[in-house]
C-alpha cells in the first residue's frame, strides 16, 4: 500500500506490545474514545460522532470530541489548552480516521503532525472511498506510526448511519414501532380492541374509533423513544398518521433540544394542516406530495438537505413502502409480550437485516435490527 502502510491490529498476536502497549490496553483506551464520541448524540449529524484521547505512558494527558455539528473534530477539540508543544512521546488515540481535506475545519490530519505526535491508533476507516486511507497515508508519509483496526466494528457501529450516508448516497432511515405478542402493530377500523395503559391490559373491551391509538409499549419504552429521537434529524410519518393520531413527533424529556423537523408523505394533498397542527412541535414542518421515489427523495435529503438520519415511524404502509424500496437501514421492535390483539394490522416483514441487540425496557422486549454494511 505504499505510503499508506500501517500495522493492522488484527494482525498482532495478543499479548504483543505495539508502543509498549499490550492489546488490551489499547482497547480500553478505544473504549474511552467510544464513550466521548457518544456526547455528540444528535448534535454532530450528518458528521461522525468521534472521540479521541491523548496518551503518554499510559496516562491520560487529554480529550475530545466532536460536540456540535461545524464545531471543532475531536482532535482539534483535545490539543485545546495544552501548552506542550510537542508530543513525540505520546499515542494518540481516535475513533475514525482523521481527516485529510478541508471542510468546515481544517484537516485533522495535519494538525497531528504540526503537534509532533509520534503514534496514532485509529478505530476505523473513513468510509468514503474518495477520503478512505487518505489521513492515515498522510500521517505515515510523515513518519508517523499508524495502528488501524483497534474496537473497528464497535467503531463502524457507532457511526451506522454515517456509513450509509457515505456508501450508499443517501440519508439514513430507522423505522420503530411497537407490537404486540402475536405481531400485531394496530387494528382496522372495524376492529374492537382491548387497549392497554402501560404494559396493563384494561379489561373491558373499547370499540376503536379513527382517533383512537392502541397503545402497545410501556412508559419506559415511550422515554426510550425520546431519547432514539433526540438523536435523528427529522421523523417521517404517511398523511394518515398524522390526520388520524395527531402526532406531536417531538421530543420530551431532554431539556432545551433542536425539535427534529418533522416530514409528513401526503401524495394527494389531503393532510390537516391546521395552524394547530402546525404548533403542536417547534420543528419544521415538511410536507412531501406528488409521485413519490423513495430512494432520490432520500438522495435529496442528505445531498441538498444535509439530513443524516431519519426516523419513520409510520403508519403501516408508509413503514411497507419503504421496506419494498430496500431503504430501512436499522429497526427498533418494542414487543409487549403480554398483550395479544388476534387480528388487525401486522407488524412489517424484515428481510436483510441482522439482530445487533436484545434488551429490555420495562416489560417490553426491544430488539433492534440492522442492514449488513460490512
Amino acid at each position: 500500500m505504499g505510503d499508506m502502510d500501517f500495522t493492522n491490529f488484527g494482525d498482532l498476536a495478543e499479548g504483543v506490545l505495539w508502543g509498549g502497549l499490550t492489546g488490551e490496553v489499547h482497547r480500553g483506551f478505544m473504549h474511552r474514545c467510544l464513550s466521548l464520541a457518544e456526547r455528540g448524540w444528535g448534535r454532530v449529524s450528518p458528521n461522525p460522532m468521534v472521540g479521541a484521547v491523548l496518551v503518554r505512558d499510559g496516562v491520560v494527558l487529554a480529550e475530545g470530541w466532536h460536540d456540535v455539528f461545524g464545531g471543532a473534530h475531536a482532535e482539534r477539540m483535545l490539543f485545546e489548552g495544552l501548552e506542550a508543544k510537542n508530543f513525540s512521546d505520546c499515542i494518540l488515540y481516535v475513533s475514525l480516521e482523521p481527516c485529510a481535506h478541508y471542510g468546515k475545519t481544517p484537516p485533522c490530519a495535519n494538525l497531528i503532525l504540526e503537534k509532533g505526535v509520534g503514534r496514532v491508533v485509529v478505530g476505523v476507516l473513513d468510509p468514503n472511498p474518495l477520503v478512505s486511507g487518505k489521513g492515515v497515508g498522510l500521517l505515515r508519509a510523515a513518519g508517523v506510526e499508524v495502528l488501524v483496526g483497534v474496537l473497528e466494528d464497535e467503531c463502524r457501529q457507532l457511526n451506522w448511519a454515517f456509513w450509509v450516508n457515505q456508501v450508499i448516497g443517501r440519508t439514513a432511515v430507522i423505522a420503530k414501532w411497537a407490537e404486540t405478542a402475536d405481531g400485531y402493530i394496530g387494528l382496522v377500523k372495524e376492529d374492537e380492541s382491548l387497549l392497554s395503559s402501560g404494559n396493563q391490559i384494561v379489561s373491558q373491551e373499547v370499540p376503536l374509533t379513527q382517533t383512537e391509538r392502541v397503545l402497545i409499549s410501556g412508559e419506559a419504552s415511550g422515554r426510550w423513544v425520546h431519547h432514539l429521537r433526540a438523536g435523528v434529524d427529522a421523523i417521517l410519518v404517511g398523511v394518515n398518521t398524522w390526520n388520524l393520531d395527531q402526532p406531536k413527533l417531538d421530543v420530551r424529556g431532554y431539556g432545551d433540544v433542536d425539535q427534529p423537523i418533522r416530514i409528513v408523505l401526503d401524495r394527494t394533498g389531503r393532510g390537516e394542516y391546521t395552524e394547530e397542527a402546525v404548533r403542536r412541535s417547534s420543528g419544521e414542518l415538511w410536507v412531501v406530495g406528488g409521485d413519490l421515489d423513495l430512494v432520490e427523495l432520500l438522495k435529496w435529503l442528505y445531498s441538498e438537505k444535509g439530513l443524516g438520519v431519519i426516523l419513520v415511524e409510520g403508519g403501516a404502509e408508509v413503514l411497507a413502502s419503504f421496506w419494498e424500496a430496500d431503504c430501512v437501514d436499522e429497526v427498533h421492535v418494542l414487543r409487549n409480550p403480554e398483550m395479544v390483539l388476534g387480528s388487525g394490522v401486522k407488524s412489517p416483514r424484515m428481510e436483510n437485516m441482522v439482530l445487533r441487540r436484545l434488551d429490555d425496557l420495562g416489560g417490553d422486549a426491544h430488539w433492534v435490527w440492522e442492514r449488513d454494511l460490512g
